[in-house]
């Protein structure tokens, strides 16, 4: 049934509400959803993560079908058991496994033999076929080859810590045989047959120097999905090297779960695809197209669409049933770019069958596209035809059989917001042609943010959006979203935009008219008084009284180069969760693999991740403009994904509570123990100390001044711009924080020499964190720890503090 706009608008409101109170209510997540059992002598498990999606699995005596969508984590399996008798794998003789399967992966899954031993603890893959990514990436160790059943396997070894076992959460290693070739492709249904010598695997890792002298567990054929979605017909299993004919047995009752109608996310979205490891649900469209991977928005990942042999052909979604409904209005979108034409037209179109099984073509958006040039191809505000089914969105060029890119695709509820702004884009409302129009805000009307004329609900998302952006450091909000009119843009914002939208509030306060008065400076460089103390380093070539005399509050002319650095996308493997984590790696312009380079750690606020630093905060800019200039030492510049917690990650979540916090501060253990390794392991780089910063901006700068305090043995030059609270306890719009320290501990620990850079920089108009980077250097002069505070009038939490920090950190770091 259908909720009347009023239930739709109050409901919408209570659950942002909810969210903007803060700490945020933290998400309860179902327990996973497991079935077991054993049917004709062979043993089956389902099992899915959270209970998340659609699953179902119906096992027969060695058979069984599965199918998954929209899940986290799913699994179904069938084979034998061998735990009761406690014995190594030799014991069993030659276990061999043959298997006849049509398997459709749609994504990240694999099709393998899996299994443990115990006694040492240890999983084990065999993987015979996989989607769009092949496991277990460029994790582990490289163990050898080895060339079974007429196909050659890579070896690799990894490590799971603190992770769920068979015996509870425990640390253990991983084996891996991967095929080099694998036995299936991604969107297609495979037919697949063979025989996989299991035990002659075991003797091949046995042999490589990995540790089998455990009790075999299981050995089963496994169907294993990752946020993806798939089917397999699972034929045949077979345990003595024959391959069976299906049996007519009778099937057990299927394994299922009911299917309920799917939510957005918290921002409204049912899906938003940043194609950052691979093209998650998309597909080509069109025989002799393909998708692939490369190059897409502002530094990112996005998909390549490439020959197509007709105008229709292209990349296509198949979208779930169970979020979008006939009938209803949605938001479509993604960020399309072509330089095969002068220009061309990009157009979003929507297949489906009607009620008579005809299949329709719907035009959903449609742009003009220059050539070379991102464009955003989405609508607001498109209605599913009454009666539609078999949905499939696809991005198509009409009039050219140009190759095109795609990157952040996105479908949710309506006048949900594109997920990046580019410059222009679509937009449709009912009764009306389709038109061009600026992405900036109706800056008419305080509150409405998303421009299209009404103050109401769907103002909320996307200044709540907005604010993480600016917390996280990836963006900037709208001119209008400044509702209460002080001059800055922060939760109070968004609380008052809530009451105005109830009718608690019936106006919007009068906009604080303020006159700036600029410093008087006897330079062409601003300079800025400071606070500091009077003692010195106990060691190293102390910089900061040199900073202290020049330090402009904005960044000179001619500082900033665009286009001339290169971002690299790399995964590793965070030893604290167990898990793997991605950063993005700047190189300085004319990098060279035979030259060695310092290294910079430059971190987020709170809500980003590895890509939100990338731009917005002249990062790429001052290390170009500052290199060419010759102010500044060529270096690397490592942007990572600080949130690190072994119950997985942030996810881009509004939460702000203790738990999120900690998880920040736990990437002390993560950037130590993993990433520090990672990074001068596989790029050429000067180690050392004396060779390695870091700094950050909110709460990046505050997790900066805390590692940098508790691993001075690691960095000499530590800064952080608009560092927010929870360094030492306090409390502020957020919550109270704890402490990650007390007042009187916040001083370098004596595990190595104080750094020859420490400085914090604040803006006095940062309606975010307020006067605490201020608090943090009078604690520090309290505490005679030599330091440098910059203060930058009239400066927000936003780039406007955060350029002059860097400008000058960069310029003084490894002299």
């Amino acid at each position: 049934m259908k909720k009347t706009v009023k239930q739709f608008i109050s409901s919408a409101v209570t659950a942002l509400m909810v969210a903007a109170s803060l700490p945020a209510v933290p998400s309860v997540n179902a327990a996973d959803a497991q079935q077991r059992g054993n049917i004709g002598g062979f043993d089956y498990e389902m099992w899915n993560q959270n209970g998340q999606g659609q699953v179902s699995m119906t096992p027969k005596a060695g058979s069984f079908t599965c199918s998954w969508s929209n899940i986290e984590n799913f699994l179904a399996r069938m084979g034998k058991n061998y735990d009761s008798q406690k014995k190594n794998y030799k014991a069993f003789g030659d276990i061999t496994l043959s298997y006849d399967v049509e398997y459709t992966p749609k994504g990240n899954s694999y099709m393998c033999v899996y299994g443990w031993t115990r006694n040492p603890l240890m999983e084990y893959y065999i993987v015979e076929g996989w989607g769009d990514w092949r496991p277990p990436g460029n994790d582990g160790e490289n163990k050898g080859t080895v060339t079974l059943n007429g196909n050659t396997y890579d070896i690799r070894k990894t490590m799971r810590y603190n992770q769920p076992s068979l015996d509870g959460t425990a640390t253990f290693p991983q084996y891996w045989s991967v095929r080099q070739k694998s036995g299936s492709q991604n969107n297609t249904t495979n037919y697949m047959k063979g025989t996989i010598s299991v035990s002659k695997h075991f003797d091949a890792w046995s042999k490589a120097g990995l540790d089998m002298s455990g009790t075999l567990y299981e050995v089963s054929l496994n169907i294993e999905g990752y946020r993806s979605s798939g089917n397999a017909n699972v034929k045949a299993i077979s345990f003595d090297g024959s391959i069976p004919e299906p049996t007519s047995e009778p099937t057990s009752e299927p394994v299922t779960q009911p299917v309920v109608k799917a939510e957005p996310d918290a921002n409204g979205y049912y899906f938003k695809e940043k194609f950052e490891s691979g093209a998650g649900g998309w597909s080509a469209r069109g025989t002799g197209a393909k998708v692939t991977s490369s190059d897409g928005f502002n530094g990112s990942k996005g998909i390549l669409v490439s020959g197509r042999g007709d105008n229709w052909h292209g990349a296509q979604l198949t979208l779930d049933s169970s979020a979008f409904t006939a009938g209803e209005t949605y938001s479509f979108g993604a960020l399309v770019k072509q330089d095969g034409e002068s220009s061309t037209a990009m157009k979003l179109t929507l297949q489906y069958n009607d009620a008579s099984g005809t299949a329709n073509y719907d035009k959903v958006a449609e742009f003009k596209a220059p050539k070379g040039e991102w464009v955003d191809l989405s609508n607001t505000s498109f209605t599913i035809p009454s009666g539609a089914s078999d949905l499939i969105l696809y991005v198509e060029a009409p009039d050219s059989l140009t190759d095109f890119y795609i990157d952040n695709a996105f479908g949710g509820i309506k006048n949900t917001s594109p997920l990046e702004d580019v410059g222009s884009h679509t937009i449709s409302t009912p009764g009306s042609e389709t038109t061009t129009v600026p992405t900036a805000s109706n800056k008419g009307i305080r509150g409405d943010i998303n421009g299209d004329g009404v103050i109401n609900s769907f103002d909320l998302a996307p200044l709540r959006r907005g604010i993480l952006k600016m917390m996280s450091g990836s963006g900037s909000t709208p001119e209008n979203a400044d509702v209460n009119g002080d001059g800055t843009v922060n939760v109070a914002d968004l609380l008052l935009l809530q009451k105005f939208i109830l009718g608690m509030e019936k106006s919007f306060p009068d906009p604080v008219t303020t006159t700036t008065t600029k410093p008087i400076t006897t330079t062409t460089e601003k300079i800025v008084t400071t606070t500091t103390s009077s003692s010195s380093s106990s060691s190293g070539k102390n910089l900061n009284a040199d900073i202290r005399k020049d330090m402009p509050t904005s960044v000179p002319g001619g500082n900033e180069k665009s286009g001339s650095c290169k971002v690299e996308k790399k995964t590793y493997n965070c030893k604290f969760t167990g898990g793997q984590k991605s950063c993005n790696v700047i190189l300085p312009p004319n990098y060279s693999a035979s030259k060695q380079y310092p290294v910079m750690y430059v971190l987020h606020g709170i809500g980003g991740n590895e890509g939100s630093m990338v731009s917005g905060m002249g990062v790429q800019e001052l290390l170009a403009g500052l290199t060419a200039n010759g102010k500044a030492e060529e270096m690397i510049i490592v942007l990572p994904s600080q949130y690190t917690s072994k119950n997985g990650n942030q996810g881009g979540g509004f939460g702000i509570n203790q738990e999120v916090c900690a998880a920040y501060d736990n990437f002390l253990y993560d950037i130590s123990d993993s990433l520090i390794p990672f990074i001068e392991a596989n790029y050429p780089v000067k180690t050392g100390r004396e060779n390695r910063a870091i700094t950050g901006f909110s709460m990046g700068g505050r997790e900066a001044i805390y590692i940098g305090l508790m691993r001075p043995d690691l960095f000499a030059y530590v800064g952080g711009a608009c560092p927010a609270p929870g360094i030492t306890p306090g409390k502020d719009m957020f919550m109270e924080h704890p402490g990650c320290m007390q007042e009187s501990e916040m001083k370098f620990r004596d595990v190595g020499p104080e750094p020859n850079v420490f400085m914090i920089t604040g803006g006095t108009n940062d309606g975010v964190v307020g006067t605490f980077p201020k608090q943090y250097s009078d604690i520090l002069t309290r505490n005679g720890v030599d330091h440098v505070y910059q203060s930058i009038p009239n400066g927000g939490h936003d780039a406007g503090s955060v350029k002059p920090h860097l400008y000058t950190f960069m310029r003084y770091a490894f002299k």
